[in-house]
């Protein structure tokens, strides 16, 4: 299985709860620096098996205290792929003559500079890329799920959890990292994507490929990773991820909002000059000319200058989002 950056949280943990009884579980870990994958393998999954020569893997497949298991192996650097590959090849080739239900699975985990290399593929070797398995809508729900207990109202928990599915895409980590900061900072996420493309070593000359981890596939469609756009200085991309979450929450709220605010216009515009249907832009005019109430006013400019941004694919400020957020509760209380 091959990682473009790291193991998904709890992956691991959960495949093993998954075959529990089925099979004995046992973790690997390859960073120890044995000599070769076959004596690494003989220490940490059956020590107690002598053999007469030199350990194979050949020999571990046939071996039945190492059998009917599923082994996890992680921490194989990209030095040791080399003999890794070639030791996954003969395994393959030694479980032919093992019956199916008594050869052990290895799962070798791939991560970081490891999943450039080549791998192999074979009849009883497959190699599984996690790619697109995660999207916008899985982070989407995860966020309502996970969102701060300070963020109060389901306006804001829909703004920010929106705003994380659009800027991590498919990043669990990421989108930890988002939900883990004030609301203001998350809802403008530059500072906290720029040093996220530092601490993966991305730079504008950093590959974007799903190797890299700078890229995903989602239905077919290559999908660059916000931090990768904010290294290359692609404000633009990020900046029309915002907006789509926004745009997604508010636009409904600003209608709604504008609709609310009719009753209290019409006593200052009169109920001929004024219909349902009139936007807030011509509805904010009017009231200008008017004595309607201060408080009145502002609330209608305030609508329109965010409609207005909005229409235009533009972001607006954190402080307009989380205010008409607010002014939706308000008036609904």
């Amino acid at each position: 299985m091959r990682f473009p950056c790291r193991v998904p949280h709890g992956l691991e943990r959960d495949l093993r709860d998954r075959l529990k009884g089925l099979f004995d579980w046992k973790s690997v870990d390859a960073s120890y620096g044995d000599p070769t994958p076959a004596v690494l393998l003989h220490r940490q999954v059956c020590p107690d098996v002598r053999f007469t020569g030199a350990v194979s893997v050949t020999e571990l497949a046939k071996t039945s205290a190492f059998q009917r298991r599923v082994v996890w192996v992680e921490g194989i650097a990209p030095l040791d792929w080399t003999s890794w590959s070639a030791a996954l090849l003969e395994y393959a080739e030694a479980c032919r003559n093992v019956e199916l239900l008594s050869r052990t699975l290895l799962v070798v985990s791939l991560t970081g500079d490891a999943v450039a290399a080549e791998s192999p593929e074979e009849v009883a070797l497959v190699r599984q890329d996690f790619c697109g398995f995660v999207d916008s809508l899985d982070l989407f729900v995860f966020a309502l799920w996970n969102a701060p207990v300070d963020v109060r109202g389901r306006e804001q928990r829909a703004l920010l959890a929106h705003t994380v599915a659009e800027v991590a895409q498919w990043d669990y980590f990421l989108a930890i990292q988002l939900l883990s900061l004030p609301l203001n900072d998350a809802l403008s996420p530059a500072l906290t994507l720029g040093k996220y493309a530092r601490d993966q070593g991305w730079t504008p000359e950093t590959p974007r490929c799903w190797e890299r981890g700078t890229v995903d596939e989602q239905e077919g469609q290559s999908i660059v990773h916000s931090a990768a756009l904010v290294a290359s200085g692609d404000k633009r991309q990020i900046d029309q991820r915002i907006w789509a979450a926004q745009a997604a929450v508010l636009l409904p709220l600003i209608e709604e909002q504008r609709v609310g605010l009719l009753p209290y216009c019409r006593r200052y515009l009169g109920a001929m000059d004024i219909d349902i249907d009139i936007e807030i832009g011509p509805l904010t005019d009017r009231l200008e000319r008017t004595d309607a109430p201060m408080n009145i006013k502002r609330q209608a400019r305030r609508l329109r200058r965010a409609r207005n941004k909005l229409a235009h694919m533009e972001p607006i400020p954190p402080s307009w989002a989380i205010e008409i957020c607010k002014s939706a509760v308000v008036r609904r209380s």
